[in-house]
């Protein structure tokens, strides 16, 4: 037997029912080559904007310098628009995409 009165039982499904719920769109963040720059410089800011470890950033470093992109991270709009703000601020190109 419940302790809740018979009108909020399903107080949390019904209040699912009548809101829809969406989960926030996913975007991909893109590494692109940066022609010119040093290899290490491009680890190390993907070590900072990221908090991935060196051989993580490395990896992520070698794949942009070779196949010309590397996916970063898949995360929120907002949140992906500030890693390519930080990236661009260190002069490192990087995109957004849909996931």
């Amino acid at each position: 037997m419940s302790i809740r009165p018979p009108s909020r039982r399903d107080d949390r499904t019904s209040h699912l029912a009548r809101h829809n719920f969406y989960p926030p769109r996913r975007f991909r963040v893109v590494l692109h080559r940066a022609n010119g720059a040093d290899l290490v410089l491009v680890t190390r800011a993907v070590m900072d904007i990221t908090r991935f470890g060196s051989a993580e950033a490395e990896y992520r470093m070698w794949e942009a310098h070779h196949c010309g992109r590397s996916l970063v991270v898949v995360t929120h709009l907002e949140r992906a628009e500030l890693f390519v703000e930080q990236f661009a601020l260190r002069g490192l190109p990087a995109s957004i995409e849909p996931a």
